[in-house]
């Protein structure tokens, strides 16, 4: 007998990753920021992995969560980027 649960086999789903990264890729444009994008997108990549070996259902859900933290982190690189062009054309027209 195998000790891994398997969907497949009667055992429980381990959708939690997948539900963490869905919860973080949303709440990261309201309170959490790049800390929850990244952790959006490693545990979006946890929850697709468990789901393509057949140990969770909601690949949906992770993948959601894997590319809405993909897009935190692009809108938080364009918004340094921004801050430093502000910060570095007020400081020479000072």
């Amino acid at each position: 007998m195998s000790s891994q649960n398997s969907v497949s086999t009667g055992g429980q789903p381990q959708n939690g990753m997948g539900t963490a990264a869905l919860v973080l890729g949303i709440l990261q444009f309201f309170c959490l920021g790049t800390i929850g994008a990244i952790l959006a997108i490693i545990f979006g990549k946890i929850g697709m992995n468990r789901a393509d070996q057949g140990l969770a259902t909601n690949r949906g859900a992770a993948k959601a969560g894997f590319v809405l933290g993909w897009i935190g982190v692009i809108l938080s690189i364009i918004g340094i980027i921004v801050a430093i062009i502000v910060v570095a054309s007020g400081s020479s027209s000072n």
